[in-house]
């Protein structure tokens, strides 16, 4: 099995590339109002929406420079989609073992955590949305 890795917050992570779609540059991203800051939006892709998530946002941590230049990891999974705005792309990562989903491979120069796409989503479903105070 292949894990697609990216880094995030000076962490290294690793998604299964069956579930990457493909990675763009430079997409127009539309805001959604009242969306948590790792939510930058909604983006249309060859007649499909994707939610655009920042992982580091989503991760707890801030980012000081956010600029409008991304590379965009499309995810796509059962019926569901999303776009993953990491802080970097590594590469593929090949393992042996495919039965645990959160576990630590070692790369070349780094350490993987396994994600999935679920969990990911979960984490984004667990955060408030709307304005903080009302």
């Amino acid at each position: 099995m292949e894990l697609f890795t990216f880094k995030a917050a000076d962490e290294y992570f690793g998604i299964d590339a069956r579930h990457v779609y493909r990675v763009v540059e430079d997409a127009r991203i539309t805001p959604v109002p009242l969306a948590p800051p790792s939510h930058l939006g909604l983006m249309y892709y060859r007649g499909e929406l994707f939610d655009v998530i920042d992982v580091v946002n989503l991760l707890g941590k801030r980012k000081e420079n956010l600029n409008n230049k991304y590379r965009i990891i499309l995810v796509k999974w059962s019926d569901k989609r999303m776009a993953l705005v990491p802080d970097g792309i590594v590469g593929l990562l090949w393992i042996e073992d495919e039965k645990n989903t959160d576990t630590v491979y070692e790369g070349v120069n780094y350490t993987a955590r396994r994600v999935t796409p679920e969990y990911i989503w979960s984490t984004l479903l667990k955060l408030s949305y709307g304005p903080d105070k009302i």
